[in-house]
């Protein structure tokens, strides 16, 4: 998985978050990175799939919420098909 949003900042800089799951994570079984224009690296574990599911969504509604948007999206195929609903109202058109 690939999430890259964008906002727009006051002095009309553009902002970029990328969101993956490419890193395994070596004392849990689901993780994922949250990586800023700054170069920023959050890394988040999870013990269970939902919460993962759950902290995803609410990393990606606390970020639209701030004015990102969503640029570009990748899954493979059939993964995380609840977020798909919540990036499509977001994304940039």
């Amino acid at each position: 998985m690939l999430i890259t949003l964008i906002r727009t900042d006051a002095h009309g800089r553009n902002r970029l978050v990328t969101i993956t799951d490419r890193q395994l994570f070596l004392f849990s079984e689901h993780a994922f990175t949250v990586v800023s224009e700054t170069g920023r690296e959050r890394v988040y574990s999870f013990d269970r799939r939902s919460d993962l599911d759950a902290a995803l969504r609410k990393a990606i509604t606390d970020r639209t919420r701030r004015g990102y948007r969503v640029l570009y999206s990748y899954f493979r195929a059939n993964e995380y098909p609840g977020l798909r609903p919540v990036l499509k109202k977001a994304a940039v058109s």
